[in-house]
């Protein structure tokens, strides 16, 4: 449980987090639901690490991102590559994809930046895009969060959910979480690393309960098979646990 190497992320360019270096967790999922007739589609693929480990298992990829300027640059980064293409994909309004085109949907680290509704609207968008019998992976920050405790984060997201059981509400006043964590911790690293997340991540933050986006997935019809939490070294924050991450893997029922 040591400060994270900075060579695992590098920050985005549209203040919405990091790229991330390492493989998901949940990869062979996503992988494996390639049919191998319909495309998989990574949702913010970033450094496109998790998208080139698809490719080279032979399946064709979609990889989006949320900046029209990203998708230019990786587009002629992978200029020769025939089994990739890059769109622009902003959850969840700005999708232009046509219902049940992916065999497979990787949404990686993407969830947590948004509120409740959006999150409800992205999963319904997931659930039109991807093929009978296809799957969704999602990982994303969860409430356990180890360097969060010392600020009772874990009672705070309890405390909401007795108000609203079935809301996913993020964390508003981020950056004051943040920095009174930073503060708890006492080190130089950890106000390094809460400056970093001031200068590169949204002033608000969704610490996901893995329950409460599993009946999410299953109300809007999906059938969860896999549900659990992990660690997550390549997070910006000055102490890691074993629950820091929400990994979830969903099925669309065939038909």
């Amino acid at each position: 449980k040591s400060t994270m190497d900075d060579k695992l992320r590098k920050p985005l360019s549209h203040n919405r987090g990091f790229a991330f270096q390492n493989v998901n967790p949940l990869i062979k999922y996503w992988i494996g639901s390639w049919d191998n007739a319909h495309p998989l589609l990574d949702i913010g693929c970033g450094s496109c690490v998790n998208a080139r480990q698809a490719l080279e298992a032979g399946a064709t990829v979609y990889a989006t991102e949320m900046e029209e300027e990203s998708v230019k640059t990786l587009t002629e980064e992978y200029k020769d590559c025939q089994n990739i293409s890059f769109h622009y994909l902003r959850l969840p309004d700005q999708v232009s994809f046509q219902d049940n085109t992916f065999s497979g949907i990787l949404c990686s680290e993407v969830l947590h930046f948004l509120n409740h509704p959006d999150i409800i609207s992205s999963v319904w968008e997931l659930y039109r895009l991807v093929r009978p019998g296809g799957k969704v992976v999602i990982t994303c920050g969860g409430e356990d969060a180890l360097a969060y405790q010392k600020v009772d984060l874990k009672k705070l997201k309890e405390e909401e959910r007795q108000k609203s059981p079935l809301c996913l509400k993020a964390v508003q006043n981020f950056y004051d979480l943040c920095k009174t964590a930073a503060e708890l911790e006492g080190t130089e690293s950890a106000w390094k690393l809460y400056e970093q997340q001031k200068s590169t991540m949204k002033p608000y933050f969704n610490f996901i309960n893995a329950d409460q986006l599993a009946m999410v997935f299953t109300r809007l019809g999906f059938e969860v098979e896999v549900l659990t939490t992990g660690p997550a070294p390549q997070y910006p924050v000055w102490v890691h646990g074993d629950h820091d991450q929400v990994r979830l893997v969903a099925r669309k029922p065939a038909q």
